[in-house]
């Protein structure tokens, strides 16, 4: 490793910098999720914009309307006062503080927005190499049109994005729905329930609502799908991320990156939310230099809010780093996502550098 001396002015070599660029962003983006329950009830920060902002907010009020209307439906008991109208309880009681579902909204609304930029900057709608997934007649035709079906769930017709219940991880959702059946029953209390009685409705509803969705139906799976098969056939090639980067299918690329790397889906998905770390994953992918070099300049653009250093400047750095950053080590740093996280973190911090 290439490392400037202490209390040296020379600056570190390009993949040192590149490596600790990514490792910024990492725990940049740690705190950021972790505080997106308070930043979105707070004026702009972390650089959430208002459009942002506002999509996040519609995103977490439809899950809450969603989880109580299947709660309703499970339980009369519980189908007490007027429906939809929990969202502004559920913040005020401090539950979305306390949830993992405004980290969730927040990065479902900025995917959606670097996806219509990603489009926006190729202006070629569909990427050339992405054409081989076309769902109608195509080799992988009915693993296609699962991810289409995905796709179609997290989008209204409008053009908005969606939240879909069966997203949340299982962890957030079970969380989600024991909070809402909280909100529920308090109403329910109120109007004079048996206390033990509307407890264990509660609990009967979350089970019964909570089994009525297939996680198989969300994106994470359809996508992982899709690129195992493309992978087992020798298909998963660089062309392919580059048009599937270029038509903005954002939850498909992190998919076939994640299979080439050998990392989580989500793990994946993170790693395309700042230039620096999705020129780290890409190498770690081995991808051509040029057209790696052009993914990180589209993503890099894409991910501009139009303020802080140029980032045509930003990606050419970045591109200096990945030829000097090699292989190996790409894929050693970038495969530490799969270990225990407290254990990652311990690490990280012995070595001195962000988590």
């Amino acid at each position: 490793m290439s490392l400037p001396l202490p209390g040296s002015n020379q600056p570190p070599a390009p993949a040192d910098a590149l490596l600790g660029a990514a490792h910024q962003a990492q725990a940049l983006l740690g705190d950021r999720v972790a505080s997106a329950g308070i930043a979105l009830a707070r004026p702009p920060a972390f650089g959430i914009d208002e459009e942002t902002r506002a999509r996040s907010a519609l995103l977490i009020d439809a899950a809450i309307a969603a989880a109580e209307a299947a709660l309703r439906a499970a339980e009369p008991m519980l189908d007490v006062g007027i429906p939809g109208a929990l969202g502004d309880r559920f913040v005020s009681a401090g539950l979305l503080a306390q949830s993992a579902l405004a980290a969730a909204a927040l990065v479902r609304a900025e995917e959606h927005r670097l996806s219509a930029a990603l489009v926006r900057g190729s202006g070629d709608g569909e990427g050339a190499g992405a054409q081989r997934l076309d769902p109608i007649g195509g080799d992988f035709a009915a693993e296609s049109f699962a991810v289409r079906a995905a796709e179609a769930a997290r989008t209204e017709r409008a053009g908005d994005p969606l939240l879909p219940l069966h997203d949340l991880s299982a962890e957030d959702r079970h969380a989600l729905f024991w909070q809402v059946a909280a909100c529920l029953a308090d109403r329910a209390l109120a109007l004079a329930g048996d206390e033990q009685t509307v407890h264990r409705a509660a609990a009967a509803a979350v089970a019964r609502a909570l089994a009525t969705i297939d996680d198989a139906e969300g994106i994470a799976p359809a996508t992982m799908h899709l690129a195992h098969r493309l992978d087992e056939v020798g298909q998963l090639d660089d062309a392919l991320l580059a048009g599937t980067l270029a038509s903005g299918r954002i939850a498909s690329l992190a998919a076939m990156l994640g299979v080439r790397a050998g990392i989580p889906f989500d793990d994946s998905r993170a790693m395309l939310t700042d230039a620096a770390r999705f020129a780290v994953l890409l190498r770690a992918c081995d991808i051509e230099r040029d057209l790696a070099a052009a993914m990180i300049l589209a993503l890099a653009l894409g991910l501009d809010r139009g303020f802080g250093p140029d980032p045509a400047d930003a990606a050419a750095a970045l591109v200096e780093g990945y030829a000097a950053l090699p292989v190996d080590r790409a894929r050693a740093d970038v495969r530490r996502a799969r270990l225990e996280p407290h254990y990652r973190d311990a690490l990280a911090a012995l070595a001195g550098r962000p988590c």
